[in-house]
């Protein structure tokens, strides 16, 4: 990995990661950058120049790996989503169903952010990515089907209807909880309990 500091923006000589295994490197290191990114700054205003700083690359060899800033955040989203996941499956036993997803989101800023996000993120992807966040989503449902399953067992339906809200709660609940700055007040004042509400009444309605 290569840094610069204080200097103008210009090409670093690319490398193209050719084994499978120096693309998954690769990956890794533009992930982990985005990620810590995310901590700083909101999906809608990071740009491929602060990731490109914060990985020592320049912005056109970030786009010839990943293709582009949406497809970079989406991964992000995923990989976010798996690290979720696995959280929640250790608060199951602990909790209801519910309070258990709600309090695990709450948690995740920088997921919360993003599954805000992804509606802008995804209507930008071409087929070729589009097939990729498929294959992803399909992964993370199938993941959080397991680890709701001791607690809340489902049908694939009710798993991906469960799935559906959760995003769509998550990502209304948390932009009315963390407007952008031009927006003078929050429409949410606690995003975990409006979060743990919407799903326990969702969840009730799935077992009815």
């Amino acid at each position: 990995m290569f840094y610069y500091l204080g200097m103008p923006e210009f090409d670093l000589p690319f490398v193209r990661a050719r084994s499978a295994a120096q693309r998954q490197d690769r990956m890794t290191q533009l992930v982990t950058a985005t990620r810590e990114c995310l901590r700083h700054t909101t999906a809608a205003s990071l740009t491929l120049g602060d990731v490109a700083a914060e990985v020592g690359l320049a912005k056109s060899g970030i786009l010839r790996y990943v293709g582009s800033r949406e497809a970079l955040l989406l991964r992000v989203m995923y990989d976010e989503h798996l690290d979720w996941i696995r959280a929640l499956a250790g608060e199951l036993g602990k909790t209801q169903p519910a309070a258990a997803l709600a309090a695990t989101l709450a948690a995740r800023p920088v997921l919360c952010d993003l599954i805000a996000a992804s509606p802008v993120l995804i209507g930008r992807l071409g087929p070729r990515d589009m097939e990729v966040l498929r294959a992803q989503a399909r992964d993370a449902q199938h993941r959080l089907g397991g680890a709701l399953h001791p607690s809340l067992p489902l049908s694939d339906e009710q798993l991906g209807s469960l799935t559906a809200a959760i995003h769509a709660f998550t990502g209304t609940a948390w932009a009315w909880t963390a407007p952008d700055s031009s927006t003078p007040n929050a429409m949410v004042g606690d995003f975990g309990s409006t979060l743990s509400r919407l799903l326990t009444i969702f969840i009730a309605g799935l077992q009815a």
